[in-house]
């Protein structure tokens, strides 16, 4: 190094590298038709218990709070043997991406879905150039 780019750094604080961007918990309603059958209802019940440990992700709508991500279950039938299949919507404004999501365990693949939610959501959410 030259004397000069010595005394141009010693002039310079010392740049911390840049903290990543600190992730804001997004809102999010898991909803089902108000008569939806069991399995339906099961589902709900396991993801919203999945993604209300996720609560540096995630933070479950209050009554009168407009969510940022919906989740909606449709409909749970059966597959090929003991595989059932989960059929629903991610809603996030006014993209609706709708899914079908086939499992053996619901409260296993509830914690898998919520663990994946979020980059789903912000896969959702980026502009076409960026995806």
């Amino acid at each position: 190094m030259t004397l000069a780019t010595l005394a141009l750094a010693a002039l310079l604080p010392a740049q911390a590298p840049a903290a990543p961007a600190k992730v804001v918990p997004m809102t999010v309603e898991v909803r089902t038709a108000a008569k939806a059958d069991a399995a339906v209802q099961t589902w709900a019940k396991e993801l919203r218990a999945a993604l209300g440990t996720h609560k540096d992700e995630f933070r479950l709508a209050g009554p009168r709070e407009t969510p940022e991500l919906v989740v909606r279950i449709d409909s749970v039938g059966r597959g090929q043997g003991s595989v059932e299949v989960m059929n629903g919507a991610l809603v996030l404004g006014k993209t609706t991406r709708p899914f079908n999501y086939s499992f053996v365990n619901v409260r296993a693949e509830a914690e898998k879905l919520a663990r994946n939610l979020r980059k789903y959501a912000d896969q959702m959410k980026a502009t076409p150039a960026e995806r």
